[in-house]
């Protein structure tokens, strides 16, 4: 017969079959939910990754889900299945009404839950004034590291470049972030296609990229420079308050920038812009090129969001007619400060 096992193996061999039919019991179900899931049965939930967080959350610096990884920041934009807004029928008409345009234009539109998707939403383009979004931040970003804070010089040259897109402001802080910090913002946003070489009116942007920008900008701008930044971008001048923020406000809150310019081929006509309602944080970003006229490129713009914010039928823009709401002529007014 085999020797009798001391009190404390007994107790030892106890607990461990213990712990491995514990361990059993709780995979089944687990297991059972995964093959659920994989099949679309009852319990089939859609992947969210990174979970929805309200916008309290987002503010704090190094919360959950937000660390800097080296090659981006929260949020990390995957798979076009992700996106919880807008939904499937309004992103159908908003690639219909796209494609009916004169031009070229592509659009991206990304949410907090991490998904990202549009037409051409990859093609680069000339950024003209959007890319002054990307020179303020570097800019707070340096003073940042600096311990620095803006003068009243640096305030007034903010204020001119993004509420008034002026172009000599855009130079003057342009000369003090460079390119070098321009390339680490891109990097630290996830952009995959942006690309400058001195000369911020010419950087390479993509729909994506400038969706993946304006979504997380709140986590890229320092945190005792946060106000200030929604300040600004929140308050761009009514003149250039074309487009998206027309057919968003009042109920979301809108923080944007525009970028415009004629060229050989037509007008060129971006924005791009942050948009908030709630806990709901939605960015879109809208690039036209080859327009006819610097209005005809506004009103894409003001379509395209009015259809992914409201579902709103497409007929209210047609050519040569200005919708439901009415749009204001700032292309005749701002040319001095285009770029």
């Amino acid at each position: 017969m085999p020797r009798a096992l001391a009190p404390a193996a007994l107790i030892a061999i106890c607990v461990a079959v213990a712990v491995a039919v514990a361990a059993t019991a709780g995979s089944e179900p687990a297991s059972r939910e995964a093959d659920n899931d994989r099949r679309g049965g009852v319990n089939a939930v859609p992947p969210v990754s990174p979970a929805l967080r309200t916008i309290a959350d987002l503010a704090l610096p190094g919360g959950p889900g937000q660390v800097d990884s080296g090659v981006g920041v929260y949020p990390s934009l995957a798979t076009p299945e992700r996106l919880a807004f807008p939904g499937p029928a309004a992103l159908a008409q908003a690639r219909r009404f796209t494609s009916a345009r004169e031009g070229e234009v592509a659009f991206a539109v990304a949410d907090d839950r991490g998904g990202i998707t549009g037409l051409g939403a990859r093609r680069p383009f000339s950024s003209g004034s959007l890319s002054k979004a990307m020179i303020l931040v570097a800019y707070l970003r340096k003073l940042a590291e600096g311990h620095a804070d803006p003068s009243q010089s640096d305030l007034l040259s903010l204020g001119y470049m993004i509420r008034l897109s002026d172009n000599a402001s855009a130079d003057t802080i342009y000369s003090r972030v460079g390119d070098k910090r321009l390339i680490d913002l891109a990097r630290r946003a996830g952009m995959k296609g942006f690309a400058v070489s001195g000369d911020w009116a010419n950087a390479t942007v993509t729909p994506s990229d400038q969706a993946r920008f304006f979504l997380a900008i709140d986590r890229l701008v320092p945190r005792r420079f946060r106000r200030l930044a929604r300040d600004l971008l929140g308050s761009v001048s009514e003149l250039q308050s074309w487009g998206i923020p027309v057919d968003a406000r009042p109920r979301w809150r809108v923080f944007f920038k525009g970028g415009w310019r004629p060229e050989d081929d037509g007008e060129m006509v971006h924005q791009a812009a942050l948009l908030e309602n709630g806990s709901r944080r939605v960015a879109l970003a809208v690039m036209t090129t080859q327009n006819p006229n610097m209005v005809y490129g506004e009103r894409t713009i003001q379509g395209l969001a009015r259809l992914l914010l409201s579902g709103a039928p497409a007929a209210l823009l047609p050519v040569g007619t200005a919708g439901a709401q009415p749009l204001r002529q700032p292309a005749a007014l701002a040319r001095g400060t285009r770029k």
